[in-house]
């Protein structure tokens, strides 16, 4: 029941609605004394401190009950965004639990944990204190800034055992790696930063006085030269505008130094026990293919391997295997032999040769009494002993053998079929084979490597 009141002139009416026809009519439990058109009233919907205030009020407080009831059921039990209608009529989207637990899950928490993705960072990445690391199984790298030395540090490790720390310079430039230049590579092929496959000598000779060339390892692929030998090492160090280059051919050819400046070179040939050799009268000499020929047997350097001899006779042997002497002159006009002299440096035995034509050389030697000389001077050499024991002495010009613990040496020409060249040139076919292989190891990795930046 509501009450109502009602104006009528000056005087204010009390009643009560029994009931509500519609929105323009309605029953009073009491009628009014006067008939009145246009009068004013209220309608008291609930009277303070009553039952029905309370009752009213505990009606809204149930449908405020029922409708937040509603809402957290729905943001308890359904998923993703929903639309929330509230008391006051609006509406909002609302994330339910199982949303909120979606995007929280696996979330880093600022107080620490661990992140099993990848991260991003729009900014810097700052740790406090002194060490950022990455570690993949037992692997393990760190960067340190609270080395005990102050300087800051990467610290590595593969057996989470022993942890190796490299330094850094404490000065800006380029960290060289394992490689760079030539230095520490076991890759077989390395030229520096140039590409000798475009160069001629004088390009080799220019690329070595130009003051950006740096200390390096490199070599020539494409020839040897008064500077390399080709598919070996130069050891080139630069200090300024001067340097100094070292090459020893990986086939036994010999040693090369270069040393200069920007504007002019020089080449040494340094003479090794490869490129000389001690004749019978123990001066040095250079070497080529070399055979010491004693009285009964020969000896050979590495170029001679192969050469056979044939002791045909007293003073008469036969040089065989050889194309003859060396020609290039440099043991003078008589292009190969040396003779054994005696201690005033007087030959002890004179020679004769004839080259075959098969190349080979037959040999005559004879004994050389020096008979111009006082006799106690005179080369005197026993040839054998009478019946009575008395020493027969070789005749001047006599045909003898080579003289004891003595030798001849023959500075002989090799046949392209000769041990030494096929080795030679064996040790060529596998350099150029191996810096082919190289070549295309190298060309294959630079693909790979474009690709996987693209």
């Amino acid at each position: 029941m509501q009450m109502i009141q009602i104006q009528i002139g000056n005087t204010v009416h009390n009643n009560s609605i029994h009931s509500i026809q519609s929105d323009t009519e309605l029953t009073l439990n009491f009628p009014i004394p006067t008939a009145q058109t246009g009068a004013k009233y209220v309608i008291f919907t609930t009277t303070m401190d009553s039952i029905s205030a309370a009752a009213n009020a505990i009606v809204a407080m149930n449908v405020s009950n029922v409708q937040f009831s509603d809402i957290q059921n729905r943001i308890m039990t359904e998923s993703g965004v929903i639309d929330v209608k509230l008391p006051d009529g609006t509406t909002r989207k609302t994330r339910t639990e199982a949303e909120r637990d979606k995007l929280l899950d696996g979330k880093f928490d600022k107080a620490g944990g661990t992140i099993s993705g990848a991260v991003i960072v729009d900014g810097y990445l700052t740790g406090s204190k002194g060490r950022v690391s990455s570690t993949f199984g037992d692997t393990l790298i760190q960067l340190k800034t609270d080395s005990p030395s102050g300087v800051p540090a990467i610290l590595c490790s593969t057996d989470n055992k022993s942890f190796p720390t490299h330094e850094l310079q404490l000065k800006s430039g380029t960290l060289m790696h394992v490689g760079d230049h030539g230095w520490g590579n076991t890759g077989g092929s390395t030229e520096g930063e140039v590409t000798f496959q475009t160069l001629d000598e004088e390009g080799l000779r220019a690329y070595i006085r130009d003051i950006k060339t740096v200390t390096s390892v490199f070599r020539s692929k494409k020839f040897s030269s008064s500077l390399n030998y080709m598919f070996s090492a130069i050891a080139y160090f630069k200090t300024g505008n001067t340097y100094t280059a070292i090459t020893a051919s990986h086939a036994g050819n010999g040693v090369k130094i270069i040393g200069g400046y920007d504007a002019a070179d020089f080449t040494y040939n340094l003479w090794t026990d490869r490129n000389t050799t001690k004749d019978s009268n123990g001066n040095l000499k250079a070497a080529s293919p070399v055979v010491k020929v004693f009285a009964d047997h020969i000896e050979l350097n590495e170029e001679s391997e192969g050469v056979e001899m044939e002791h045909l006779g007293v003073g008469h042997y036969l040089i065989k295997g050889v194309v003859g002497f060396n020609a290039d002159g440099a043991w003078g006009i008589n292009n190969g032999f040396v003779i054994p002299q005696d201690h005033n440096g007087k030959n002890m035995v004179l020679i004769d040769y004839d080259v075959k034509p098969d190349g080979n050389i037959e040999l005559f030697v004879f004994h050389q009494q020096n008979a111009d000389m006082p006799e106690r001077f005179q080369n005197k050499r026993i040839k054998d002993f009478d019946e009575e024991g008395v020493p027969v002495y070789f005749e001047n010009y006599e045909p003898c053998d080579v003289p004891e613990s003595r030798w001849i040496d023959m500075r002989v020409e090799m046949p392209p079929s000769s041990i030494y060249k096929l080795k030679q040139a064996e040790a060529e076919r596998l350099a150029k084979e191996a810096a082919e292989k190289q070549a295309e190891g190298d060309a294959k990795r630079e693909e790979e490597e474009t690709l996987a930046n693209e």
